[in-house]
């Protein structure tokens, strides 16, 4: 993701993004975000889970394990969110924007398709370099 996106989150969502200039050896947020399409999908997951997590160290403030990302990543083509720990609201969040990501373009945010060829991406026409749409049945 471009650094200033990626600044950009780190500064609006601190909670959340607590970790991402940890050690790599401590956390893989050192690895930072995927691709620059999908920040609108996870700037609108983290501006629903910052309040919460606000609320859950407010409500658990001796509690040694709070939630955070502790990973955003591309995986099978998809979005995923992983956090430290949580409450199954701030999980269902993470799963929506990995539902999201399914029809978003990783590298501008147009509407895309899961593309086959090596990685399975979610790419538009323009990004996909001709690689074909990914259909389950394919064999």
């Amino acid at each position: 993701m471009d650094q200033k996106l990626d600044e950009q989150l780190c500064k609006d969502f601190p909670l959340l993004f607590k970790d991402r200039r940890g050690d790599m050896s401590t956390t893989c947020m050192y690895w930072g975000f995927p691709g620059d399409g999908w920040e609108p999908i996870i700037r609108e997951a983290a501006s629903k889970l910052e309040p919460l997590i606000a609320q859950y160290i407010k409500d658990n403030p001796t509690d040694e394990y709070l939630p955070c990302a502790s990973q955003v990543k591309e995986k099978f083509g998809t979005l995923r969110l992983y956090l430290s720990t949580g409450t199954e609201e701030m999980y269902d969040i993470a799963a929506e924007a990995e539902d999201k990501s399914r029809d978003t373009c990783e590298e501008c945010g147009k509407p895309g398709q899961l593309r086959r060829g090596g990685w399975l991406k979610t790419l538009c026409n323009e990004h996909a370099n001709g690689k074909p749409v990914y259909e389950e049945n394919y064999n």
